[in-house]
C-alpha cells in the first residue's frame, strides 16, 4: 500500500541510496522514487495506491484517514478502516477480498477460504486522533522495564 503522490512522484521528499562496504562510504545516489530503487536492490514490489489512482483529492483524503495504515494478520490479509473506500475498492481490484469485521466476528465468514482479504473495521472518530489499525495494535500494559 502506497500514498502514490509521495511515493512514485516528485516531491520535497527524495530518495538517496548510499552505499557501504567495511564502513567506508562508496557511492551516495539519488533515485528516483523509492520503488525503483527497492527494484534496483531485486525488491519487485506490487504497489496498490491508496485511495485509488484517479483522483489526487481523494488519494489525499484517504491518506489523511489512515487509509494506508493497516494491521497484518499474514501475507495478503489486513485489518482497515472501511470508510476508505477508495481503497478498498483499489484492494479489491488487486484480488483481495473485503470482508466485514462484524461478519467475521459472528462467523459469517470463514477468512480460512480466502487467499487475500481485508477485513473492514468501523472508526470515522478513531482516525482523528491518527492512528489506524497498525497504531491500535501497540500494547496498552507493559511489564516494568528496569532502567
Amino acid at each position: 500500500m502506497i500514498f502514490e503522490p509521495l511515493i512514485l512522484n516528485s516531491s520535497r521528499f527524495i530518495c538517496i541510496h548510499i552505499h557501504i562496504e567495511d564502513g567506508e562510504v562508496i557511492s551516495i545516489k539519488e533515485e528516483k522514487n523509492l520503488l525503483s530503487a527497492l527494484t534496483d536492490l531485486g525488491m519487485e514490489l506490487e504497489p496498490i495506491s491508496c485511495g485509488g489512482r484517479s483522483d489526487l483529492y481523494v488519494q489525499e483524503r484517504e491518506q489523511w484517514h489512515s487509509g494506508a495504515n493497516f494491521f497484518a494478520l499474514a501475507p495478503g490479509k489486513v485489518i482497515g478502516y472501511d470508510r476508505n473506500v477508495h481503497t478498498l475498492d483499489e484492494m479489491n481490484k488487486f484480488g483481495f477480498e473485503i470482508l466485514d469485521a462484524t461478519d467475521v466476528i459472528s462467523d459469517k465468514v470463514d477468512v480460512h477460504s480466502y487467499e487475500k482479504f481485508v477485513i473492514t473495521i468501523k472508526g470515522s472518530e478513531l482516525s482523528r486522533g491518527g492512528g489506524g489499525a497498525r497504531c491500535m495494535t501497540m500494547p496498552v500494559a507493559r511489564k516494568k522495564v528496569d532502567w
